[in-house]
């Protein structure tokens, strides 16, 4: 099983302790670390599919989607 906790850099030594306690192996990495290998390939398409379109300018903004939701069900 694979836990992942955020924490603040203060408390690094408490799970590092904790972990030995409890005879789990920890690894700890930057948060800005790179996840993307770790995503599935469908995740993956989906997001360079979504950039392309955005280069072409195919996106509607926020207020355009809420107006039309809005419109359709008459809020």
């Amino acid at each position: 099983m694979r836990v992942v906790i955020e924490t603040q850099e203060e408390y690094k030594s408490m799970l590092q302790e904790i972990a030995i306690a409890i005879r789990a192996k920890i690894t700890f990495e930057d948060k800005e670390g790179d996840f993307w290998e770790e995503l599935p390939e469908h995740v993956k398409a989906g997001i360079l599919e979504s950039q392309e379109q955005f280069t072409q300018g195919k996106f509607s903004t926020h207020e355009e989607v809420m107006e039309k939701y809005k419109t359709k069900y008459n809020l």
